[in-house]
């Protein structure tokens, strides 16, 4: 068997064994006969899973990266990744066993993966719903036994998340109640006393360190190497984080002097207060995904995955207070339908004071943008995009470098090709930018030392953001290291790439465009790499 082979072999045995342990990863993939299905959670489970991960990558790395050509080589390079990432979390970091909300989140995500794909006939997602929650108590149970020494401030958003998670159930049980069978009250019931019984086990936990969520500077710099694809050192990384704050100050300051006199807040602040919607929000983002979508054909920038769909969707009244302003569903990598879902939570529709009502609107000033994010040319195109890849292992690569960096990067073409029309935009994207420089500084501070409150004040000071806003900010930050940082950087790593390609080797900006997608989203560092082999 030839080396590509046993490259292909090894995932699709890895793939097989892991989807059979966590059919709820199997159902989210695209495998339809996990639907109904939860894991276990307990400790032989995640146990025979570490080990299934470390003979993995042993085989893998017993494979000569040398003797790979360069679409086999990023193969390999990108399931070495998922399989290191593993075991950094897992191993090093012991992440399932110190942040005890992600018992919650899958808990409650693994109903919430059903209701999306439901595509709104819930009466088809039923069993599935049922047959989930009904496993939800001894699942929780299983996790709780699992944690050990957990961080006080993930001790906290559990039981946020565990009370939310609660209200979610309540409000699923208004909107089954139509196609209920007997079981489904009790079995949700069931479900939320699990997350509240749960809570409870946990905040009785002796407690680990205030700041025990730090991955350490040697970590950090091993997952900026498998996350990001940077050799850094954290203090090459705190270098380029206070060059990217200086350059986006300078850059915002200098747009707001072009169109007045007052400060960037200032101007954005002004131009949301001024903003009044003539069509519902709904509508207005319909309107702004299409148009894009259709300039993007006249213009002929990137070509659209065949046989993809997007439809634009409020979020369902049971899920209101669950959701962002807005959001996006990817379509899983192995389903044969490849539809995403674009969420729009317009919460005005539930206000009656007429000032109220348009201060919730006025949330989504921007939209344009927005949409171009989420949907044309963002992230709907590149996962629609990656899940129809002859390669199994790059469906799954999901290395945010390269997704939160090409959005980032549709943003600024978007702006620069005209294919949105807010006079805002750029300030807009620049503010956004500025912050997401700080989010390099942060996202290191964190985990080399730094404290939650001077993330959060360096994000006040900086930024401009309210402590409430911070903390939510900064409440991720520490459970995802390399995460936050990956979004201007990643859109800068695009900007290199385009600088070669387009202004020196003089493509095409679509050639570009369909080039960069048909990678998936794997570090852009990589990229470079494959092509001098």
């Amino acid at each position: 068997m030839n080396l590509t082979r046993q490259l292909r072999s090894l995932f699709d045995d890895y793939l097989q064994e892991t989807v059979l342990r966590y059919p709820e990863y199997g159902s989210n993939l695209g495998f339809d006969e996990f639907r109904p299905l939860l894991s276990e959670n307990t400790k032989a489970v995640h146990r025979d899973q570490d080990r299934l991960v470390e003979k993995t990558l042993l085989a893998v790395e017993a494979l000569p990266e040398s003797a790979f050509s360069a679409a086999d080589w990023l193969d390999r390079r990108t399931f070495a990744s998922l399989l290191r990432r593993h075991q950094i979390f897992e191993g090093e970091l012991e992440r399932s066993k110190r942040n005890p909300q992600g018992n919650c989140d899958a808990a409650i995500e693994s109903i919430f993966e059903l209701l999306v794909r439901s595509e709104g006939k819930l009466e088809n997602a039923l069993p599935a719903i049922e047959s989930r929650l009904a496993k939800i108590p001894d699942y929780l149970a299983a996790g709780a036994e699992r944690v050990r020494k957990p961080i006080p401030l993930w001790v906290k958003l559990t039981e946020k998340a565990c009370q939310g998670g609660g209200e979610f159930f309540d409000d699923l049980g208004k909107t089954l109640e139509p196609i209920a069978t007997k079981r489904t009250a009790g079995l949700l019931q069931g479900a939320k006393s699990a997350l509240k019984d749960y809570a409870k086990a946990i905040s009785k936990k002796a407690p680990g360190k205030k700041e025990g969520f730090a991955a350490g500077p040697r970590v950090f710099e091993e997952l900026m190497r498998e996350r990001l694809g940077f050799d850094w050192s954290v203090n090459e990384a705190i270098a380029n984080g206070k060059r990217l704050v200086a350059e986006m100050k300078l850059l915002l300051k200098q747009e707001a002097a072009r169109i007045g006199k007052k400060s960037a807040k200032e101007i954005l602040e002004a131009a949301a207060n001024a903003w009044i919607p003539e069509k519902p929000l709904i509508s207005l983002y319909q309107t702004a995904t299409e148009t894009v979508k259709e300039r993007l054909r006249t213009k002929n920038l990137m070509s659209l995955p065949p046989g993809e769909t997007l439809v634009v969707l409020p979020v369902p009244a049971f899920l209101k207070h669950h959701f962002p302003t807005a959001a996006y569903s990817q379509p899983p990598p192995f389903s044969k339908k490849q539809q995403g879902i674009f969420w729009v939570n317009d919460l005005s529709l539930d206000a009656t004071d007429p000032e109220k009502k348009l201060a919730e609107q006025r949330q989504h000033f921007g939209l344009d943008l927005t949409s171009a994010h989420e949907a044309y040319p963002g992230h709907h195109v590149q996962f629609a995009t990656q899940n129809r890849f002859a390669s199994k292992i790059r469906r799954l690569a999901d290395h945010s470098i390269s997704y939160e960096g090409w959005t980032m990067w549709c943003e600024r073409m978007c702006i620069e090709e005209a294919l949105v029309e807010n006079p805002y935009a750029r300030l807009q994207q620049l503010h956004d930018a500025l912050w997401r420089a700080y989010r390099i500084l942060i996202d290191v501070g964190l985990h080399t030392g730094m404290s939650f409150d001077w993330a959060c004040q360096t994000l006040m000071d900086g930024v401009g953001f309210t402590r409430a806003r911070a903390e939510g900010d900064v409440n991720w930050y520490t459970s995802s290291p390399t995460v936050p940082m990956s979004y201007l950087l990643g859109r800068l790593e695009m900007e290199r790439l385009h600088a070669h390609f387009v202004l020196q080797e003089k493509w095409t900006l679509k050639q570009f465009n369909d080039w960069l997608l048909s990678y998936g989203a794997i570090p852009q560092r990589w990229i470079w790499q494959s092509l001098l082999r």
